[in-house]
């Protein structure tokens, strides 16, 4: 049996003893506060598509009876207009659906964007839509930033704020209500690094012994790839061994992010490395047991500098280190992009191919190999990678 107490006295409600209570007087009609022995929640009936529904509504003392009561008729209007999404997880599934239908968001996207809210507010997704507070989203985006995780930030922001278009609540993301860091570049991290600590910027052997001294030889492969190619991480992460020719030393791209095709040649520092971990029956080249089947994450690598532990590369800083590398062997930009997937590497085709067969296929990642080489000061070993 339902008691009546009064909602209004706080004091009240908090020495109440367990049970389902309603307000005493017509002031907020339908809620109900069910109180526990360890909490207290608060729900509010109504009739909905023809039948009376309990909307859980949130904890009390979090939320008082006015609160509760505004709460609720939102989670009502929600639930009369938009039945199939509750949680914020099925608002970004119906925006991806949605997306997908239209011709403008690929498998490839979808799956990386997920991963990415999963790995990094996987509470907000749970959420439901009407819970989810501007306040709650900018934590999320203000921990990414701190860790250096710029770009991954704004891409979390714009995936949260997007699982609210079909959702008929306020928009807790749009307009400024969530900042997120600007797109401007960043120094890398081995340039803060030095800076920091007074190091030699054209070193990059601290930054060869992180990645030579992880203890995965896939994540450790993963990250050679990267320095020595400047291909994209996502790329990397989720090549297959179909798309690498070893005895011609290249690697095909079926579809980056910038929607073209290509077939890059590769140094031989990267055929020795991918050879060195050829085994197994996996179609990845860098298998993981995750949703996709592949590496999904490669977190910002660090060493010990003074005693302590600083970050020195991050996977968008090997596309920088390459450019750079490729702009010391005195290689044109037009190539250096192209080696790197760029779309403005499509430019000029018919002068880039001139290019590379007056050179020969390999030269140029060749140049680009010499500098890294003379960078991080050793000739590498793939004995540990086996």
């Amino acid at each position: 049996m339902t008691a009546a107490i009064d909602f209004t006295k706080n004091a009240k409600l908090l020495k109440a003893p367990p049970g389902m209570y309603r307000h005493d007087g017509d002031r907020f009609p339908g809620l109900y506060l069910n109180v526990g022995k360890r909490r207290s929640t608060w729900y509010l009936k109504k009739r909905v598509g023809g039948k009376v529904k309990s909307i859980k509504v949130g904890a009390f003392p979090d939320m008082d009876a006015s609160q509760a009561s505004k709460q609720g008729e939102t989670k009502t209007t929600q639930v009369r207009t938009s039945p199939d999404i509750t949680t914020v997880r099925d608002g970004w599934e119906k925006h991806c659906e949605t997306s997908q239908a239209m011709g403008s968001m690929s498998d490839k996207h979808r799956a990386d964007m997920t991963a990415k809210l999963e790995r990094h507010a996987p509470d907000i997704l749970k959420l439901h839509v009407a819970d989810v507070t501007s306040a709650r989203v900018q934590d999320v985006v203000n921990g990414l930033a701190k860790d250096g995780m710029k770009a991954t930030a704004r891409h979390v922001r714009t995936a949260l704020g997007s699982a609210f278009n079909y959702a008929n609540v306020p928009n807790p993301v749009s307009g400024k209500k969530v900042r997120a860091p600007s797109s401007g570049e960043t120094e890398t991290k081995w340039t803060l690094a030095c800076n920091a600590h007074g190091l030699d910027e054209d070193d990059w052997s601290p930054m060869w012994e992180a990645i030579m001294g992880m203890d995965n030889a896939l994540r450790c492969t993963a990250w050679v790839l990267m320095l020595f190619t400047g291909i994209r991480a996502g790329n990397v992460r989720s090549l297959r061994w179909d798309q690498i020719d070893l005895q011609m030393r290249t690697i095909h791209l079926p579809k980056m992010k910038n929607k073209l095709a290509r077939t890059l040649p590769v140094c031989d520092t990267v055929a020795r490395a991918l050879t060195a971990i050829r085994a197994g029956d996996s179609d990845f080249v860098f298998p993981a047991h995750s949703k996709t089947g592949h590496i999904d994450q490669l977190d910002v690598l660090s060493t010990t500098i003074d005693g302590k532990q600083v970050p020195v590369l991050s996977q968008h800083d090997t596309r920088r280190h390459f450019m750079q590398a490729g702009a010391e062997a005195f290689l044109p930009d037009y190539v250096i992009h192209y080696l790197r997937g760029d779309v403005s590497g499509g430019k000029g085709n018919d002068m880039l191919m001139k290019y590379m067969k007056r050179m020969g296929n390999h030269r140029a990642p060749a140049e680009i190999e010499k500098v890294v080489l003379q960078r991080i000061k050793v000739e590498p070993s793939f004995d540990i990678v086996s």
